[in-house]
């Protein structure tokens, strides 16, 4: 839908709108997914400013540890 949108910088606002409501709230394979579609959907309007906001799409997510229930003898 969005690579109807005319003119180009009109496009490129929409992209950048959309990038800063959803900075760090998708998931890993949204954001691989939009990496990927990028290109051909913005067409023109794909610059270096949205893409490095593609980067932080991502969720931040807590260290995950595992506690250790019993030790193995060699």
């Amino acid at each position: 839908m969005l690579e109807l949108v005319n003119p180009p910088q009109y496009r490129h606002c929409i992209a950048m709108e959309w990038m800063r409501y959803n900075h760090r709230q998708c998931g890993y394979g949204g954001m691989i997914y939009v990496q990927n579609t990028m290109s051909r959907v913005l067409g023109t309007a794909h610059q270096l400013d949205v893409e490095l906001m593609s980067w932080d799409l991502v969720k931040p997510q807590a260290v995950r540890t595992q506690a250790v229930k019993k030790k193995r003898r060699l």
